[in-house]
């Protein structure tokens, strides 16, 4: 889900007027019969316009309410000529506010890449890819480091923009993935069950509809949490895992994909009780029986109550991220140990029925939208993606990029806001040419 009191402060009906001349015509009212007509439930972000500019608090916005800058856009999304922007039309336009991307000082466009990139790469006779042309790309969507892996070895290890190597990156979301592995480790351990109703460790779910919540639901996104991005990334909020189980349902478990924070900090609450023998939590549980043996080094920050963010939080660099994206390649194999079992691994790049293009922590298919926060389209294999990539991605655009198949672990540290498409970066490292 977008960041949308962020999103406000940060970009104006200013935004809205550059994008309204692509806003979607809707169907007139008098295409549809009345009993058709349903009632629209509006987005967090909708209901953040009409809070901030709905004077009259009528639940909808007139052309008189907006900032005059912005009335040049206003009938581009009163699309039923009624005088007001209301409904579906207040979702559409809070939609184009979210998506509205300023340029920001220093950072390139979607619209500088093509003049930044050559008309012609040479490809790589070892490894059969176009790894300048990948570099090249990867620098022209602000990227900052790419380390390229292929069987094994690697290919390109490269730093752009100023980047630092040594410096430890942020991975937001990127952060996730390590969940996923220890949901995977404990279920190894019997420590717990991909199925079991999470009630079973937090009691204080029994009772209401949280009760036939899951641990694989908390880990698709599907529990029916809501999200609370703006309680849970903010500093407000001292005990977030405290806070995230207090949260009620917003919708029925299992059957409603919903991007946000609030899930995986319920997941950290139950890994913390079912540690608590062990003195455990999140982060030393998954140093002790990964990060460790890997030789890992990173940086897993906490909340002011002492608890490891879980849907964010860890900071790393390039080749320390490898380190683990390439034990996920290898199924979870270390040299001639096995340190996790693969079929459990496994189960986190299995599509949940809410979003065929997230599984368990992970994103699959090269489907995740701008930082990994929304349900996308799923990246098509002509450009040269592969069939089976899984990756973990993270605001800003991290990308840590798998592929078994064609023996690939790919890390991107970023600096970017929408321009980088995982389409055509695999169609720059395999075919030397935008696809």
């Amino acid at each position: 889900m977008l960041r949308f009191a962020l999103s406000l402060l940060a970009l104006s009906w200013l935004s809205l007027l550059a994008l309204a001349q692509e806003a979607p015509a809707e169907p007139k009212p008098d295409e549809q019969k009345p009993d058709e007509q349903k009632p629209v439930e509006l987005s967090d972000g909708a209901k953040s316009l009409v809070d901030r500019f709905d004077a009259n608090k009528d639940g909808k916005l007139s052309e008189s309410e907006l900032p005059e800058r912005a009335r040049a856009s206003f009938k581009n999304f009163d699309t039923d000529g009624d005088g007001f922007v209301a409904g579906d039309e207040l979702n559409k336009a809070a939609e184009a506010v979210a998506n509205a991307q300023p340029r920001e000082k220093g950072k390139n466009t979607k619209r500088d890449i093509g003049k930044l990139m050559k008309s012609d790469y040479k490809r790589d006779e070892a490894s059969g890819l176009f790894l300048q042309a990948a570099r090249d790309y990867n620098a022209a969507t602000n990227g900052e480091a790419l380390l390229i892996m292929k069987d094994g070895k690697v290919l390109l290890d490269c730093t752009d923009n100023g980047y630092d190597a040594k410096r430890e990156h942020e991975l937001a979301s990127g952060t996730k993935s390590f969940s996923g592995i220890v949901a995977a480790l404990m279920v190894e351990e019997g420590l717990l069950k991909w199925d079991e109703l999470a009630c079973e460790t937090l009691t204080e779910w029994k009772g209401d509809a949280r009760e036939k919540i899951t641990i694989r639901m908390l880990l698709s996104l599907c529990a029916g949490l809501p999200p609370e991005q703006d309680a849970l990334q903010g500093a407000g909020t001292k005990d977030k895992y405290a806070y995230a189980i207090a949260l009620k349902c917003k919708h029925e478990p299992g059957k409603r994909f919903e991007y946000g924070p609030a899930q995986y900090y319920c997941f950290g609450e139950i890994v913390k009780r079912k540690l608590k023998e062990k003195k455990e939590d999140i982060k030393s549980y998954f140093m002790r029986k990964v990060g460790e043996p890997l030789g890992m080094k990173l940086t897993w920050r906490t909340d002011a109550a002492g608890n490891p963010h879980v849907p964010h939080g860890v900071f790393i660099t390039a080749n320390e991220w490898a380190k683990f994206g390439e034990w996920v390649r290898l199924g979870g194999k270390l040299g001639d140990k096995q340190l996790l079992k693969q079929e459990l691994m496994d189960e986190c790049f299995k599509p949940s029925k809410a979003n065929k293009n997230y599984g368990l922590t992970w994103w699959l298919g090269g489907g995740a939208d701008e930082d990994g926060e929304s349900e996308g389209k799923v990246a098509t294999t002509d450009a040269g993606v592969p069939k089976d990539l899984i990756y973990a991605a993270g605001k800003g655009k991290q990308r840590l990029m798998i592929s078994r198949e064609a023996g690939i672990t790919i890390v991107r540290l970023a600096n970017d806001t929408n321009t980088f498409e995982t389409d055509q970066f695999f169609s720059w490292l395999t075919r030397g040419k935008k696809a």
